[in-house]
Formats: C-alpha cells, structure tokens, sequence
C-alpha cells in the first residue's frame, strides 16, 4: 500500500528563520579558504548542502556564544590522509542578506568561542559589499 498525501501550503513554503543572529564581519585567521578549498570538504559541502562554497568563510563576532539548539545539524564528516587527521564540523542552514548558505562549526578551531564561519557559494564580502566592523543580522534556518 502507497501513501499520498496531496501537497499543503505547509509542504511549499520555503525554509523560514527559525531565529538571527546579530554580530560584525571580523578579519579571520586566513585558514578558511586552506579548508574550504580541500577536495573532501568542497564534496561533502556539496552532497550535504547543495551547493559549491566559495574558497572561503566570513567570519561574524557575536556578542555571546550562540546556541543552535532545535536546528538541524548537517555533519560534515572529517578524514585523514597520508597520517594526517582532519576534523569534521556541523553546519546550520542560514541567510545573510538574502543569501542562502551556513554556519560552519569545525570540530577543531583556533576562533574564540564568539566568532562564528559562515559558509556561502559566493564571497559574502565582494557580494554585499561587507567590511570589518559591519553590523549584520544572520537568519537561522530550518
């Protein structure tokens, strides 16, 4: 026996923010284009998320530490090659200004605990014009 059940104005609306984030664009570690860049993580990005992540994260420092408790977490498996181990990380579908893509948690970083990687399929900063210091809202998606 199939079940089918006909299509709800639930089922077609689009992914709606669960909750934003307010923070500024910080300078980064210059390590996120080095990771972004990697074979293994630009495949999982894409078979995961559903889209190719520009070589590069913007990094947002937030006034405290973020809880994304209720969201869903899409795991970015880590690997190791030639006896090296590199981590995983969570991600967390989000928009900034309109663009769809997320918030990047690595297993292991060097970032205070305030500063959060958003992950996008163009550069954030040459897209929307962004530089240090600059107010922005993050809405957190489903």
């Amino acid at each position: 026996m199939i079940l089918q059940f006909p299509a709800t104005f639930i089922s077609k609306i689009a992914l709606l923010p669960l909750m934003k984030l307010a923070g500024i664009v910080a300078k980064g570690l210059g390590e996120g284009a080095f990771f972004m860049s990697m074979e293994h993580y630009s495949n999982e990005i894409r078979k995961k998320l559903g889209f190719d992540a520009y070589p590069g994260t913007l990094n947002i420092k937030i006034d405290k530490r973020a809880s994304f408790e209720g969201l869903n977490k899409i795991r970015i498996e880590g690997y190791t090659e030639k006896n090296k181990k590199f981590g995983g990380a969570a991600c967390y579908r989000a928009r900034l200004k309109g663009i769809e893509g997320a918030i990047i948690v690595p297993d292991l970083t060097r970032h205070d605990k305030k500063i959060m990687e958003f992950i996008a399929p163009v550069c954030l900063r040459s897209e929307l014009g962004l530089k240090d210091g600059d107010k922005i809202s993050i809405e957190m998606l489903k």
